[in-house]
């Protein structure tokens, strides 16, 4: 299966079931937030370049709770910039340090 996703700046995200696979086995915690990921590039909180790979865009989206998880955690999914393909996604405490420049919302 294959899923596109368009985020608020037009860009289209595709996630398919290997990239899926692939992101559960390196994190297993995320098996069920697969609706999650999609809604972080539909509805981001922020939109970022990677720091150390500015081909890549980061969503960002803030949870209060996740179940099964913790409380007070960014969701981030890494997008690869130029085929759209999603590379990863995983839960985190805030920090902004590993973020690139902010691409959206424009300030």
């Amino acid at each position: 299966m294959q899923e596109k996703f368009r985020d608020p700046a037009g860009f289209e995200a595709t996630l398919t079931d290997a990239c899926w696979a692939h992101i559960t086995a390196r994190h297993p915690v995320m098996e069920p937030f697969r609706e999650s990921v999609a809604e972080a590039i539909r509805q981001p909180d922020g939109i970022h370049l990677g720091k150390r790979d500015p081909a890549r865009r980061i969503y960002r989206k803030r949870y209060a709770h996740v179940p099964d998880v913790g409380d007070s955690l960014d969701l981030l999914v890494f997008v690869d910039g130029v085929d759209g393909y999603v590379a990863t996604a995983y839960f985190r405490a805030l920090s902004l340090r590993g973020l690139g420049d902010l691409i959206w919302p424009s300030e």
